[in-house]
C-alpha cells in the first residue's frame, strides 16, 4: 500500500517539475522580453538626447554666425570711418575699435569651427544610433512574436498537465495529498526527496537538504510501513530503488 502510494506521489512530483518547469520557461521568456524593450527605450531616449544636443549645436552656431556680422561690420563700418577721422587721436581710437572686432571675429571663427566639428560628431552618431535603432525595434519585434508563441505552447502544455496532476491527485487520500501540497508550499518546490550517498562518502543524505539522514530512518523506509519524512527539511524521502528480499 505504502509502496503504491510512493509510487504515485512520485508521479505526482514529475507532473508538478513539468509545471514548474512551465513556469520558469514563461519567466524566462518575458524576462527576456522585457529586456529587450527596456533596451530599446534607452535607445530610443538616447536618440532623442542626440538629436537635442544636434539640435543645440545647430542653434549655437547660428547666433555665432550672427556674432561674426556684427563684427564684420563693424570692422567695415571703423574702416570707412578711418578716412573721414582729423586727428590722430581719433585714428587711433579706431584703430583700436578695428583691432578688438578683429579679435572678436577671430574668437568666434574659433568657437564656430568647434560648433561645426561637434556637428559632424553628432551626425554620425545619430546616423548610428538610427541604425541601430531600427535594428533593434526588428528584433524585439521578432522577440515578441516568439514570446507570443512560447507563452501559447506553455499554455497549452499547462493545461494537458493539470489535467493530469488532478487525475493523479483524485487516486490519492485527501489527507496525504494535503501533506503532499503543504510541504510542497513550505518548500517553494518538490516536496519528495531521494536518499543519496554524501559527497563526502560514508552517510546518507536528503537530497533536497543535504542533512544527515538516520539509518533508522532508512530501515523504516525499507520496512514500507508508512512514509518516512526527513527530520531536517519535512520532505517525503523515498529511494532509488527497494532492496531485494534477501538484503532485507
Amino acid at each position: 500500500m505504502v509502496s503504491q502510494e510512493l509510487s504515485k506521489l512520485l508521479a505526482l512530483q514529475k507532473t508538478d517539475e513539468g509545471l514548474d518547469g512551465l513556469g520558469r520557461r514563461e519567466r524566462d521568456a518575458q524576462a527576456r522580453l522585457d529586456a529587450s524593450l527596456f533596451a530599446l527605450e534607452n535607445l530610443k531616449e538616447a536618440t532623442k538626447q542626440e538629436k537635442r544636443a544636434l539640435d543645440d549645436a545647430l542653434k549655437s552656431r547660428k547666433l555665432l554666425d550672427l556674432d561674426l556680422k556684427s563684427h564684420e561690420e563693424k570692422v567695415r563700418k571703423y574702416q570707412g570711418q578711418l578716412y573721414e577721422v582729423k586727428t590722430n587721436k581719433e585714428y587711433t581710437a579706431l584703430k583700436e575699435e578695428i583691432d578688438r572686432a578683429r579679435q572678436e571675429i577671430q574668437k568666434t571663427e574659433e568657437q564656430v569651427l568647434v560648433i561645426m566639428i561637434r556637428e559632424d560628431e553628432l551626425r554620425g552618431a545619430q546616423g548610428r544610433r538610427t541604425a541601430e535603432l531600427v535594428e533593434s525595434e526588428k528584433g524585439a519585434k521578432v522577440l515578441e512574436a516568439e514570446t507570443k508563441a512560447e507563452m501559447e505552447a506553455c499554455a497549452g502544455e499547462r493545461e494537458v498537465l493539470a489535467a493530469r496532476r488532478t487525475e493523479q491527485a483524485a487516486v490519492l487520500p485527501a489527507p496525504l495529498i494535503r501533506r503532499y501540497d503543504q510541504i510542497r508550499k513550505i518548500q517553494g518546490g518538490l516536496p519528495m526527496a531521494k536518499i543519496v550517498e554524501s559527497p563526502t562518502g560514508g552517510e546518507a543524505v536528503c537530497a533536497g537538504c543535504n542533512m544527515t539522514v538516520r539509518p533508522q530512518l532508512i530501515v523504516e523506509i525499507y520496512k514500507a510501513e508508512a512514509l518516512v519524512s526527513c527530520e531536517s527539511c519535512g520532505r517525503i524521502l523515498f529511494l532509488e530503488s527497494q532492496p531485494a528480499p534477501a538484503e532485507k
